[in-house]
């Protein structure tokens, strides 16, 4: 339990600074196990967030897969004969595509912004992605997109290099004080006036270590901690490139210049 409340804070301490901060930076991928409790933690701090606005700012894209006995796809669109459905009597079941929910995304927020939460992004079908990737990759200001997985694996690559991952499984990284000591004594040298041959060394010998969008998740949650965006976006941008035919080395080189 307190590896989660850990870990929620880290999401509180995220959208704190996404308020305060020039540069929006507002596409979160929560990972974790199935069986914790993901959507009240998100609900509850949509709540905190938004106040009296959280009927018309919050929406919430449930995974009914339990309910419906078979996997509750996110598609582009859907007919409307076929949006509405009563699963039983706790709920009332309305089923949106992207398209439906780029547009709720498009309206201007009753409050100071607007949260989309996505439970179990996975579900996506490939069309989905496609038509919500220029979503998640260039969000219109005052907008909070927040999604969670219990399978990283299942998530194409062109959506997780362009999100915050913040892991919550016993298989994800916590950053513990050895890895935050590790960030500190790279970020000690890649911010000193050393040659940048040796700023260089000094990421290749950590990528030995760690995979490299592994290493761009701790520099990025560093950065976060020091409300450095500048630094977030190049560490993102980095992260889009590592998905496509750019040596991994070069790429490293590219993070200095």
């Amino acid at each position: 339990m307190l590896k989660i409340e850990k870990n929620i804070d880290i999401l509180k301490k995220y959208i704190e600074l996404w308020s305060n901060a020039e540069q929006k930076i507002s596409f979160f991928i929560l990972t974790w196990a199935q069986w914790l409790w993901k959507s009240k933690a998100v609900q509850a701090l949509a709540k905190d967030f938004l106040w009296n606005y959280l009927q018309n700012d919050f929406l919430y894209i449930k995974d009914f897969s339990f309910e419906l006995q078979k996997e509750h796809k996110i598609k582009v669109e859907l007919k409307n004969d076929e949006t509405a459905k009563i699963l039983y009597k706790d709920y009332n079941y309305q089923d949106l595509g992207t398209r439906e929910i780029n547009s709720w995304l498009q309206q201007s927020p009753s409050g100071k912004a607007k949260i989309l939460f996505i439970e179990n992004i996975e579900r996506m079908t490939i069309a989905a992605i496609n038509a919500f990737l220029k979503t998640c990759e260039e969000p219109l200001a005052n907008r909070i997109i927040i999604a969670s997985t219990s399978n990283k694996s299942q998530i194409l690559d062109t959506i997780i290099s362009r999100a915050i991952i913040i892991p919550f499984g016993q298989n994800d990284y916590i950053v513990d004080q050895n890895i935050l000591a590790d960030l500190e004594s790279l970020v000690t040298v890649l911010d000193s006036d050393e040659n940048i041959y040796k700023k260089h060394l000094a990421l290749v010998d950590l990528s030995k270590k760690w995979y490299l969008s592994q290493m761009l998740d701790y520099l990025i949650f560093y950065y976060f901690s020091k409300n450095d965006f500048q630094k977030i976006e190049k560490r993102l941008k980095i992260k889009k490139m590592s998905k496509s035919n750019v040596w991994s080395d070069s790429l490293l080189f590219y993070g200095l210049i």
